[in-house]
């Protein structure tokens, strides 16, 4: 228990937004970190986490992160923070948007900014690319429809 545990810390909105932001991504990091240290890694086609962690490793993270977390519980509550919550549909929809412009740098038009691409490379990319965008653009559309759809 704190000794502020009576007494809220005054914080005003800015100084909150700021702590709560940097709180939040720390504890969301703490959350990668626990997946891995119980072996829950992501493989798929172009993206794999190997992971490195011996046994030891991986019960002394979960170990360190125990105390982390009461840290951030402890001051969440003497400063009267609030859980951060992400919209899964808005971070699709998010996600998305980035992708899609990082695609439109890969046709072979935006490729000649690192030399000019061969007619063969361009031929097989461009239209791979579109129907990327195009499958992504379905994401986004699909994380934007109406929750009342599915009822």
């Amino acid at each position: 228990m704190s000794d502020s545990e009576h007494t809220p810390v005054p914080l005003d909105e800015n100084h909150r937004r700021a702590v709560s932001s940097t709180l939040a991504a720390l504890d969301r990091a703490l959350c990668l970190f626990q997946r891995w240290a119980e072996g829950r890694e992501t493989e798929a086609v172009m993206y794999q986490e190997i992971n490195t962690l011996h046994t030891r490793q991986r019960s002394a993270i979960l170990e360190a992160i125990r105390p982390i977390r009461e840290l951030l519980g402890e001051i969440c509550a003497d400063l009267a923070l609030h859980q951060v919550s992400v919209d899964t549909a808005q971070a699709i929809r998010g996600h998305c948007a980035v992708l899609w412009e990082a695609l439109e740098g890969i046709h072979s038009q935006a490729l000649c900014s690192y030399g000019k691409p061969s007619p063969q490379l361009s031929a097989y990319l461009d239209p791979r690319v579109e129907r990327l965008i195009s499958q992504v653009r379905r994401l986004m559309e699909i994380a934007s429809a109406s929750r009342n759809s599915d009822e």
